[in-house]
């Protein structure tokens, strides 16, 4: 279910080319299966025109590098960077615009949440967001 949450909003609903609905399960463990197996490899979903939905690699059936999401106007929509199933790095989204601005980007570190910065369409900066810890300081990053 995990896997499925991070990419949920983003999916489309066809399978990988190749590979039928029926082969592919997500356990309760939030790994993706092929065939009643954790998934290794490379999966890649397209929008009916044939352009690329998504992509990205799985490992033992859990997310892991960087996954691309892409509007159906070919654009970045969001890119994410991932250590075996944890966001680890930067997650980015983007305008679907003559630039492909990016609008957001968040900093994750094994699965926590770090900080973001946003941008308006203009490229114009909004005040990045911080986690803090309860005393009220950024926690430190080891």
């Amino acid at each position: 279910m995990l896997l499925i949450s991070l990419i949920g909003p983003y999916a489309c609903s066809r399978k990988p080319e190749g590979v039928s609905a029926e082969r592919v399960t997500t356990g309760q463990d939030g790994k993706w299966y092929l065939d009643g197996k954790p998934w290794s490899g490379k999966h890649v979903n397209k929008f009916p025109n044939g352009k690329i939905s998504f992509e990205g690699e799985l490992v033992e059936g859990r997310p892991h590098g960087e996954w691309t999401w892409h509007f159906e106007s070919g654009n970045k929509k969001s890119r994410f960077n991932y250590a075996l199933g944890l966001k680890d790095g930067n997650e980015t989204h983007f305008y679907d615009n003559s630039n492909n601005s990016r609008m957001w980007v968040k900093t994750w570190k094994r699965g926590a949440f770090i900080e973001s910065y946003q941008w308006q369409e203009d490229g114009t900066p909004i005040l990045p967001k911080t986690r803090y810890d309860t005393n009220g300081t950024p926690p430190a990053v080891p």
